[in-house]
């Protein structure tokens, strides 16, 4: 086995401490509203936002800023991390963006990586550290839209909730299609980026004043 996949296996891995298990990306104020209420209801929220938020936002990101770093070209990393934070709709999305992102920047200083100088949010980050490792632009998208499907599916588990045999399931169906998903944001153009998908932006601002809430966002 290649260190390239080991090392995009520890950059996925729940076990990473960036806080990820703290959010659910408005999944929980879809719970309290009842738009999500069953496996099947939790199935087709979590795959359409992998198809029209990831495919269309994260992942072209991720794909610029991996190339733009192997270029060594800060500025274009910079323009992109902006970018990213512009897309995230409500003040929990931009606050997950840089909590995480600034947990795996001091990880990555640990670890000695080579970071560029600015302040970058985690989908910058994940993809200046896997350039770095000589892990590619295709898989490190890949393994991003895996980990944010797992990190749903456990949110989804404890919400809806679902058992556990349920949620690895829905977990294997809805990635089925992940080359797809990655196919697509490796077309999508500068202008397609940051497609908004109003439910989810819905979600996430009604959340932050959710009275009784178990995760951030």
């Amino acid at each position: 086995m290649s260190t390239e996949a080991l090392r995009l296996w520890q950059l996925i891995s729940p076990g990473l401490p960036v806080g990820a298990f703290h959010y659910s990306q408005g999944l929980e104020q879809a719970v309290h509203r009842d738009w999500i209420v069953d496996a099947t209801s939790t199935e087709v929220w979590i795959g359409g936002v992998l198809w029209h938020v990831l495919g269309w936002l994260d992942l072209p990101l991720i794909n610029r800023v991996h190339h733009a770093w192997l270029n060594r070209d800060e500025a274009a990393v910079d323009h992109w991390n902006s970018i990213s934070r512009a897309c995230r709709e409500t003040a929990e999305l931009r606050e997950e963006e840089h909590q995480m992102g600034v947990a795996l920047t001091s990880l990555g200083h640990d670890m000695d990586e080579s970071l560029p100088e600015s302040t970058l949010g985690f989908t910058a980050t994940f993809a200046v550290i896997a350039a770095n490792n000589g892990i590619s632009a295709e898989e490190a998208m890949a393994g991003y839209a895996w980990a944010w499907c797992e990190n749903q599916v456990l949110a989804a588990t404890k919400l809806v909730p679902l058992g556990h045999r349920a949620g690895q399931l829905m977990l294997r169906r809805i990635t089925t299609d992940l080359d797809e998903v990655v196919a697509l944001a490796g077309r999508c153009r500068d202008e397609d980026i940051g497609r908004m998908a109003p439910g989810l932006v819905i979600a996430n601002s009604a959340h932050e004043t959710q009275y009784s809430r178990l995760f951030r966002s």
